[in-house]
């Protein structure tokens, strides 16, 4: 059983309207989505990890990675993820705990 790991989440998704596919040479068919990382503890979220970048042509379904993305295809990707924040659930189990230590805090002068 893993106590702590990483996970991903997809944040959001669009279909890139002036991407053209470096493969197929079709146009609005490329779908970048930006996911999110987060680190959990018993799989509970604690913290992110940052995002990654993902795109695939629905035509040819081609994949590309952040790494290995062209660069139209990148600056598609950087204008999504300009839109999207964090979740504040990936900070779920750090509000939990702050929230325990702040009500035993209180609880001795109440």
């Amino acid at each position: 059983m893993l106590l702590a790991g990483k996970k991903t989440s997809e944040l959001k998704r669009e279909i890139a309207k002036t991407v053209v596919c470096p493969k197929c040479d079709s146009v609005n068919s490329t779908q970048v989505s930006v996911i999110g990382i987060y680190k959990h503890l018993f799989h509970i979220p604690f913290l992110s990890g940052g995002k990654l970048g993902k795109s695939v042509c629905s035509n040819c379904t081609q994949e590309y990675e952040l790494e290995t993305m062209p660069s139209s295809i990148k600056l598609a990707y950087y204008e999504l993820k300009e839109t999207v924040k964090t979740p504040i659930w990936f900070y779920g189990g750090l509000i939990v705990i702050k929230t325990l230590v702040l009500i035993k805090i209180f609880s001795k002068y109440f």
